[in-house]
């Protein structure tokens, strides 16, 4: 009864927030984000992480990924393909440099930093998602970009934690981890296959009242103000980097592929999410015993922060489209 209650509050308040963040002018996703940080364990502590809420987050992602690859039409992404490919590397190698250069000049050790870059090397698509579909923008040759370029990314990410873990060490990946990138491209090859427009609709409706806001609000769960004071000026000049090095070289891996500027502003901000695929790779870390606690905390509100920095950078560069 006390987890279905908890469900209950964690629904309904990051729906309330989020319908008040969207009527603010700002991405609904915001509020939902913002939801889960105010009945966490950051603030009120009414609704707390466990296995259960765990479990409907992941099939939130998944339904949430698995509705995105309905809606991408993967010709227009083949069309797109130069685009998405030259985003995605850019976006994986300007913040695994920079990261891994910034976090050995703050002290980390080599291993660490270099584990840093990989967490922030990653895309989430799931916030930026919902921006597009909001704006509908999902179809859009921003859109596409964007989806393509993340799910490379994602790749790209998981590849260098299993090359992490076999030059320094730890447990390694789970199918669960793959997961997320398998249902968007199952849904993908589907679109191909029938008419899918009636599925997307019902799956809408059921994961908007349910499973994504339990998704999105479960981010902000992660949120702990213990300690901040010590670290919030670490976490500030981290959060300004994670940002900085998606947004301008995802940025830059679009102008490459000769994008206009307007377009290759959207698809870097579109890119700066870090969301459920970086808390993924950051809670193998933690596992494997590669991060202690502390570190996978920062990174934790790192992660959430460029979180919620993306949608409001990305939606009034899509008005400018």
């Amino acid at each position: 009864m006390i987890l279905l209650g908890q469900l209950v509050i964690l629904i309904i308040i990051t729906l309330i927030l989020g319908k008040i963040s969207k009527k603010l002018g700002f991405a609904q996703v915001v509020g939902q984000l913002f939801a889960g940080i105010i009945v966490g364990p950051a603030l009120l502590n009414w609704v707390t992480t466990g296995t259960t809420l765990d479990s409907l987050s992941e099939i939130g992602v998944l339904l949430l990924m698995f509705t995105a690859g309905l809606s991408t039409d993967m010709g227009q992404l083949k069309q797109h393909l130069k685009g998405a490919s030259l985003t995605a590397i850019w976006g994986v190698v300007v913040p695994l440099i920079l990261f891994v250069v910034v976090a050995i000049m703050l002290g980390y050790d080599f291993n660490i930093a270099v584990f840093w870059g990989i967490v922030f090397a990653a895309t989430s698509i799931s916030i930026t998602i919902s921006v597009l579909g909001e704006s509908g923008q999902l179809g859009s040759q921003v859109g596409v970009v964007v989806l393509g370029a993340a799910v490379l990314d994602d790749i790209i990410a998981l590849l260098l934690v299993g090359g992490y873990v076999l030059v320094f060490g730890g447990e390694g990946l789970g199918i669960s981890t793959l997961l997320p990138i398998i249902v968007f491209l199952f849904g993908a090859v589907l679109n191909r296959m029938v008419n899918t427009t009636k599925m997307t609709q019902i799956v809408n409706v059921f994961g908007e009242w349910t499973l994504y806001p339990i998704f999105f609000g479960s981010i902000g769960l992660h949120i702990s103000l213990a300690g901040l004071k010590d670290s919030w000026p670490l976490i500030i000049i981290l959060t300004g980097l994670a940002v900085g090095t998606k947004y301008y070289g995802a940025q830059w891996g679009a102008r490459m592929a000769q994008l206009d500027k307007p377009a290759a502003r959207a698809i870097g901000a579109g890119m700066v999410s870090r969301g459920e695929m970086a808390l993924v790779i950051a809670q193998i870390g933690l596992q494997a015993n590669i991060i202690a606690e502390n570190i996978f905390g920062d990174m934790v509100i790192v992660i959430i922060l460029s979180t919620i920095i993306a949608p409001l950078l990305l939606r009034p560069l899509l008005k400018q489209l």
